[in-house]
């Protein structure tokens, strides 16, 4: 497993997405690497990616908060507390090192799991009220137990906001919708906001 390495397990639509920019943006302004299955995999393929994803990532994001359904008459969404469990599973298997998986719960509201999933409490779970500057605090809060000398969560927000002007402006210009999920894959992301991070933390260093 690798320690700085954080599976996020969490929905894939347009309304979580900005919850989603701020996990991503949070991990990788403290140096950690997020991992997430693409959602262009598919069937077995997908799922045995995701099992490898959470074999090699000593730390675990798992939002719960998005169970409910998308419209009414539709089924609640159940993928998100599935691979909770399959990542539960793999820490309780007693296979070596696995038991030091350490797991983040995003839900939110308040203790409202404790409705739909009691068994998880006990574990680091933390409201978001579905709210971004809530999101980047948990994950920021989380990530402090295990590092020294990092940043408050509001520099790293602030930084976010300014991130965010400059990656819908960049897609708009592309021609691409800033607001859709799908718009870019998440490694296309990722790799705008680790270079963008860099940019600004040399700036912030070395303002002259």
């Amino acid at each position: 497993m690798n320690s700085k390495h954080v599976f996020i397990n969490c929905p894939f639509d347009d309304a979580y997405y900005p919850l989603l920019k701020g996990i991503f943006f949070t991990l990788l302004y403290l140096n950690f690497k997020p991992k997430i299955a693409e959602t262009s995999d598919s069937g077995d393929i997908r799922l045995i990616k995701i099992k490898d994803l959470m074999m090699d990532s000593k730390l675990s994001i798992h939002d719960l908060s998005r169970i409910d359904p998308l419209h009414t008459n539709e089924y609640p969404r159940m993928n998100m507390p599935f691979e909770c469990g399959i990542d539960f599973g793999l820490k309780l298997s007693g296979l070596n090192g696995y038991s030091e998986k350490k797991f983040l719960i995003l839900e939110k509201e308040t203790y409202r799991y404790r409705k739909v999933l009691s068994d998880i409490s006990g574990n680091d779970i933390r409201a978001h009220q579905n709210d971004t500057e809530q999101v980047v605090k948990a994950v920021r809060d989380w990530i402090r137990v295990f590092s020294n000398s990092i940043p408050r969560h509001r520099e790293i927000y602030l930084a976010l906001n300014e991130f965010t002007g400059f990656y819908e402006d960049t897609l708009e210009n592309e021609n691409y919708d800033p607001s859709s999920i799908t718009a870019l894959t998440f490694s296309d992301t990722l790799e705008i906001m680790m270079d963008w991070i860099k940019k600004y933390k040399k700036f912030r260093s070395n303002p002259s």
